[in-house]
């Protein structure tokens, strides 16, 4: 006689605690995401300040199975919400049925004191999202960008160069940890079109050229400025850590329109910013998952086939049977149990038995098997003694191997369906409609304690200035100086005492930190569109476009070069706010003492034995 009896049990266990590291390709994706929104806006100074920030999380829950059978079941997500400012709101487009608890079931393994969320079936190809408001004030920014510009105002209705420095580098305050590696990447685009950040009064912008410290830079043709230009650039492969940061030097060349002689603020186009880093500043986070799927086990018995040894019909035989329906899931199988019992301890009902009736020999238990998908995988076939009939029984536990599982924590920015990123920061520069003065500082060691020192003033604006420009020179204590002259001599519109042969307008004694003698030279209008370079030329001074003053310094005792570095102009009788800002207080000389200085100082540039200083008055 022989009997067989098929059990069909449909149980699954998918067991996975707070370890990360997973496989990056699915097909279950449990991803938390923190997306920063940030507008910023630059000076005309090129200083960024930010605008507008918020912080939205994202949780996703993902099934990417290929067909009914990758159904997974029981799900339950671990995650810490905090520094939040909204709990779990549900984005559920599959109207996927799920619930929140304060715990979870012993059996899940899960840790504990979070918050959990339970899927009952979450079949294939679908997901269940949750947004998270995060308190911003709480998280901060996590890069530090700062533009510097090389010309503080540029003149209209001339074609005219600046260059932008962009240093980028990461705010350790608002990153996971201090080896959190941040990589980003840049879209720059200039525009004249007010929509997109942009300008009408430009009819010309380009990018002439961009240098990296890092990554790779690649100009092209962009969308926001109606020209045929190379009018935006794409910098990528940016990476910030612990040893590096990155900055950009980008020269831009373009034309401004305006006509007024006030000074404007224009914008001239946007940047950009894509960025991802690893983990969340909040702390917010998915910290473990568990779920079950769908496998089907089988248990058969064969018998009852006579002992050879007693003559009696008593020997059976049990297998166990184990299915993988899925078509994307693998399965380890951490534990499969086979055993047989007396059909007495069957309670029909609801088929439980007792654990004491199992039969002797019968029991066998076997792990780690890997069930590849549509994998059907058979036991041995084992062999006991039972003088009635008996039931065969099995049971099994799995999860999904780690490699069909993603699991992650990323921040990065949130999308813009037009930009890509809506991290946007708006960049504006100070356009001049009149004139605009450059004054560069030519200091040459000679030996001895002696240098020559030219001061080249350079109107590079579109309009001349008025008449009079006022030039002021401080000189340290100890140093005298000698061989003054202003060429070309015409433009000196007065001399010290009505003395044609002094070539200097006057001088004052001042009691100033290392300076006890000002200087200044008073000079007819200066016509307009000089090339800026800070050097001379035949034309530009015979156009009345530069005008170069020359002197000998010589002293004795301590000395910087440095310190004869301070040189200032004023147009004395415009009354335009096209002037900048008087300044206080300059290397310790105290504003009392000597006439307001109307231009701002700029870093000491070494050229070889050429030490330059570059000012700029308006």
């Amino acid at each position: 006689m022989k009997r067989s009896i098929f059990l069909l049990i449909l149980v699954g266990l998918v067991s996975l605690t707070a370890v990360f590291g997973w496989g990056n390709n699915g097909p279950l994706f449990v991803t938390y995401h923190e997306k920063y929104n940030i507008t910023a806006n630059t000076t005309g100074e090129g200083v960024i300040n930010i605008k507008n920030i918020s912080i939205t999380g994202y949780l996703v829950i993902n099934n990417t199975g290929d067909t009914a059978n990758d159904t997974l079941l029981d799900v339950w997500i671990a995650i810490n919400v905090s520094n939040n400012e909204s709990g779990l709101e549900p984005i559920n487009p599959y109207n996927i049925n799920y619930s929140i608890y304060n715990k979870a079931p012993s059996y899940t393994g899960l840790p504990s004191n979070l918050t959990y969320i339970h899927i009952p079936t979450l079949p294939n190809n679908t997901y269940l999202e949750f947004k998270i408001n995060i308190n911003e004030s709480k998280v901060g920014v996590p890069l530090i960008i700062n533009e510097n510009y090389d010309a503080i105002k540029i003149p209209a209705r001339k074609c005219v160069n600046w260059t932008v420095t962009l240093n980028i580098s990461r705010n350790i305050s608002a990153l996971p940890n201090t080896n959190t590696i941040v990589y980003v990447n840049i879209t720059k685009y200039l525009s004249n079109i007010s929509k997109y950040y942009g300008d009408s009064c430009w009819n010309f912008l380009n990018i002439t050229n961009a240098i990296p410290s890092q990554g790779v830079v690649v100009l092209w043709n962009g969308p926001y400025f109606t020209g045929n230009t190379n009018d935006s650039l794409n910098w990528t492969g940016i990476i910030l850590n612990s040893t590096q940061n990155a900055t950009i030097n980008i020269t831009i060349q373009g034309n401004y329109t305006y006509a007024n002689r006030t000074d404007i603020l224009a914008q001239y186009g946007f940047a950009v910013i894509f960025f991802q880093y690893s983990g969340t500043k909040s702390g917010t986070g998915v910290c473990g998952v568990y779920a079950s799927g769908l496998i089907s086990i089988s248990a058969f018995k064969e018998g009852p086939i006579k002992n050879i040894t007693s003559g009696e019909y008593n020997i059976w035989y049990e297998q166990g049977n184990i299915s993988n329906k899925a078509t994307k899931y693998y399965f380890n199988i951490t534990n499969l149990t086979i055993w047989a019992a007396n059909i007495s301890a069957l309670d029909l009902a609801s088929y439980n038995i007792n654990p004491f009736n199992i039969i002797s020999g019968s029991e066998h238990s076997l792990s780690s098997i890997l069930l590849s998908p549509r994998e059907s995988w058979n036991t041995t076939k084992y062999e006991f003694i039972f003088d009635d009939v008996p039931v065969v029984w099995a049971n099994c536990s799995f999860r999904v191997v780690n490699s069909n599982i993603t699991v992650l924590n990323e921040s990065d920015n949130e999308y813009s369906p037009e930009f890509g990123s809506s991290y946007i920061i708006v960049e504006k520069i100070y356009v001049i409609g009149s004139y605009l003065l450059k004054v560069t500082k030519h200091v040459i060691p000679k030996g001895n304690g002696t240098y020559e020192v030219y001061i080249v003033v350079e109107n590079i604006g579109s309009q001349k200035t008025p008449d009079y420009v006022y030039v002021y020179d401080m000189i340290p204590y100890n140093f005298t100086i000698s061989d003054i002259w202003v060429n070309q001599s015409s433009m000196l519109a007065q001399h010290y005492n009505n003395n044609p042969s002094i070539n200097y307008t006057g001088f004052t004694a001042v009691s100033a930190g290392i300076y006890n003698v000002s200087y200044y030279w008073a000079l007819h209008s200066l016509y307009p569109s000089a090339n800026g370079d800070g050097y001379w030329n035949a034309s530009e001074i015979q156009n009345n476009q530069t005008v170069v003053i020359h002197y000998t310094l010589n002293g004795t005792g301590k000395f910087s070069p440095s310190d004869v570095f301070i040189v200032g102009i004023d147009p004395r009788n415009s009354l335009l706010p096209t002037t900048s800002p008087k300044i206080t207080a300059v290397s310790g000389v105290i504003e009392n003492n000597y006439e307001p200085l109307l231009a701002l100082l700029t870093t000491i540039v070494g050229l070889g034995t050429i030490i330059r200083l570059k000012k700029y008055a308006f």
